[in-house]
C-alpha cells in the first residue's frame, strides 16, 4: 500500500505545478526525495521529504507521515506523523484529512474528517485555473 500512496502521490507532484506553490527549494526537495524512495532508498527519501515539509509542500508532508507510521527508512513515531498529518491538512491535502479520518477511533469525528478530504477534493482542481 505505501506503494501506492508514493506511486498517487508522485502522480499529483507531477501534475501540479508544484513550484509556484511551494517555491523552487520545496519542489526540488519533494521530487529528490520521490526519486530516492522510488529507488529503495527510504532513509534518504525521508530527508529530503522532511526538507520539503518544513518548507510546507504538503504532498511531503502526507508521505513522509506515512514512512513514520510504517517506520519506513525511520523510528516510527506515530505523534510526530500525526502533527505532519494535522499540518497537511491545514493546507487543504485531501489525503491527510483523510488519513486523519482513518486513524480517529469515534466513528462521528472520523465522519467530519472525511467530509473534509471530500471537500478538499473539490478544490484541487482551482488551484490551476
Amino acid at each position: 500500500m505505501n506503494r501506492f500512496i508514493v506511486m498517487a502521490m508522485a502522480a499529483l507532484v507531477l501534475a501540479q505545478p508544484a513550484a509556484a506553490q511551494h517555491g523552487d527549494e520545496g519542489d526540488a526537495a519533494l521530487r529528490r526525495g520521490l526519486a530516492y524512495r522510488s529507488n529503495g532508498e527510504p532513509a534518504l527519501a525521508a530527508h529530503w521529504l522532511g526538507v520539503a515539509a518544513r518548507r510546507e509542500v504538503p504532498e511531503a508532508m502526507f508521505i513522509l507521515a506515512n514512512m513514520l507510521l510504517a517506520a519506513d527508512g525511520v523510528a516510527r513515531d506515530e505523534a510526530e506523523a500525526r502533527r505532519l498529518l494535522e499540518a497537511a491538512a491545514q493546507l487543504d491535502c485531501a489525503e491527510a484529512w483523510q488519513q486523519l479520518a482513518l486513524m480517529e477511533p469515534d466513528p462521528v469525528k472520523a465522519a467530519q474528517l472525511m467530509r473534509r478530504a471530500a471537500h478538499a477534493l473539490t478544490h484541487r482542481g482551482e488551484v490551476s485555473r
